[in-house]
């Protein structure tokens, strides 16, 4: 089963909140980690460090990290120790996602009341209702910088550098030989290993300090900027697991402008190294089916409290050699083990007649209607501050920029985080603005979302129905039993279920029903 690794970014402000120290808030995300199931990886604190901004060394660190997949998760003991400014958070919460990591809070739930989770729901389906028009827009400056060669932002190519006056890419003499160096190899079939030995002995080393490995390589042999052409748009987007299927979009999605930045090598040679790169691809080997567990990290042991993990049996008495499936409790207390065929059909059967049943679409179409208007209502008042703040950043930077043209290095620095913050207030603004201009939301919409998760969630799509049960269920508790075919279990959701308050009162279902109706093999 698949090891979730977490980071743990403890954080005080002063030396006033000793309740929320480093070491008290580290040891509740410790705790937290091991009721989940999470190995913690990492620690990332911030000491005397204020989240209304984003300029915190260790903070700034793992957002990096998110970008080499070191981590899947990262936990916080209060979501305020993450941000408290809710146009840094959202900015810092899209590289995480992109990054394939969410965020967990030891304390509060995200999304923890049935409406916001049904809000999230309902927000994932309109984005193409002001998203595209964002995105049309944010692509718009970022084409017309990309045309004339102006580096669109992120860490550039190993062998490359941003020139701070033209910001264009330009190469970076002390590191492009290791470039040539690296297509040389390959051009010559030399092995992996082979070409990073030559970089280590020769005192290369790679962006983040370290010695190349095999695995440094990533994406080098397919980069069209070592040839001089400037690309921009080129990788294939992530679903919501946060997995990329695919390295690359189709060459006509993407932007492509030849020979505009420097050449590291030549065209022939690049085209060579691809040609061997796709030789050498390995065919994938016969894999085991995956057994997929829909209801991983939801189901608890009512006995002791621990979380119930997946687990498969292949009895050596059956002719066909069968395996079985169950959840099982994790501390081993004695509490039954659960048929995972069984639970996982009661608990989709109890949802959808919840919360997709007619009375509970039309209660989500009046609460996310009643949500939005909240929205729509506080978005309007933050029109004229992000306006006067982006102003005076304008300026800012205008100053530093006459500054660098004087020689003046040290505000590089200063216009980075400028233009960073100035995007996140980009979007703010022009998020506060199109919802200005939607006075309520197409009921139809709402419907024909909450429609998509039902249809998800009763079809035959292993990976549809985990992602809707991940979302909609807060968790499921086996009470105590010794009997494999007669338990309960006590189904939280985080929906409306027909008229009730939410996901506040339990559901206590009784599993015997259905359990005897199936068969078991050795536990």
């Amino acid at each position: 089963m698949k090891v979730t690794r977490a980071v743990a970014y403890p954080r005080y402000s002063s030396d006033n909140q000793r309740e929320e120290s480093i070491t008290a808030q580290l040891r509740a995300i410790e705790e937290y980690c091991k009721q989940k199931g999470y190995t913690l990886v990492e620690v990332y604190p911030d000491e005397e460090k204020t989240a209304t901004t984003d300029k915190r060394p260790n903070f700034q660190r793992m957002i990096a990290d998110s970008a080499k997949r070191l981590f899947d998760v990262v936990v916080v003991h209060k979501l305020d120790r993450f941000a408290r400014n809710r146009y840094d958070s959202a900015h810092y919460r899209r590289i995480l996602k992109r990054n394939g990591v969410r965020i967990e809070s030891v304390l509060e739930r995200l999304d923890s009341s049935p409406e916001s989770v049904i809000m999230a729901s309902v927000l994932e389906g309109m984005a193409e209702y002001y998203s595209l028009n964002l995105a049309r827009e944010v692509r718009k400056g970022l084409s017309e910088n990309a045309a004339t060669g102006i580096h669109t932002g992120g860490r550039p190519p190993y062998g490359l550098m941003v020139d701070p006056q033209t910001r264009k890419l330009v190469i970076d003499e002390r590191t492009a030989p290791a470039v040539r160096l690296y297509f040389r190899g390959i051009d010559t079939d030399q092995s992996l290993d082979s070409i990073a030995a030559t970089l280590n002995e020769k005192g290369y080393r790679t962006q983040e300090g370290r010695e190349f490995t095999r695995n440094s390589f990533d994406q080098w042999a397919r980069n069209r900027k070592y040839r001089g052409d400037y690309t921009w748009d080129v990788q294939a987007a992530k679903d919501e697991e946060g997995v990329r299927h695919g390295n690359n979009k189709p060459a006509e999605q993407q932007i492509l402008i030849p020979g505009i930045i420097p050449a590291i090598i030549d065209a022939d040679l690049w085209d060579r190294v691809n040609a061997k790169m796709n030789e050498r691809k390995r065919r994938p080997g016969m894999m085991k089916a995956k057994i997929n567990y829909l209801l991983t990290g939801k189901v608890y042991c009512g006995k002791c409290g621990a979380l119930y993990a997946g687990n498969s049996y292949t009895s050596p008495r059956s002719g066909h050699k069968k395996t079985y499936t169950y959840y099982k409790c994790q501390a081993r207390c004695g509490n039954t083990s659960i048929q995972k065929e069984a639970i996982e059909s009661l608990v989709i059967e109890k949802l959808r007649d919840t919360c997709f049943s007619d009375e509970g679409t039309s209660e989500i179409v009046a609460r996310v209607q009643e949500l939005y208007l909240q929205e729509k209502k506080q978005t309007a008042s933050e029109v004229a501050p992000i306006k006067s703040e982006m102003a005076d950043l304008k300026a800012q930077i205008k100053n530093w920029t006459q500054a660098l043209g004087a020689g003046v290095k040290s505000v590089i620095e200063e216009i980075k985080h400028a233009e960073q913050r100035l995007e996140i207030l980009e979007f703010a603004l022009q998020r506060a603005e199109l919802i200005g201009k939607i006075q309520v939301l197409d009921e139809q919409r709402i419907i024909d979302i909450v429609n998509i998760k039902k249809n998800s969630l009763l079809s035959a799509d292993e990976e549809d129905k985990k992602a809707i049960l991940q979302e909609y269920v807060d968790r499921v508790v086996i009470q105590p039993s010794n009997d494999i075919n007669n338990y309960s279990a006590e189904v939280t959701y985080r929906v409306f279920s027909g008229g009730a308050k939410g996901d506040r009162t339990p559901d206590l279902i009784a599993a015997s029903d259905a359990l005897s109706q199936l068969s078991y093999g050795p536990v």
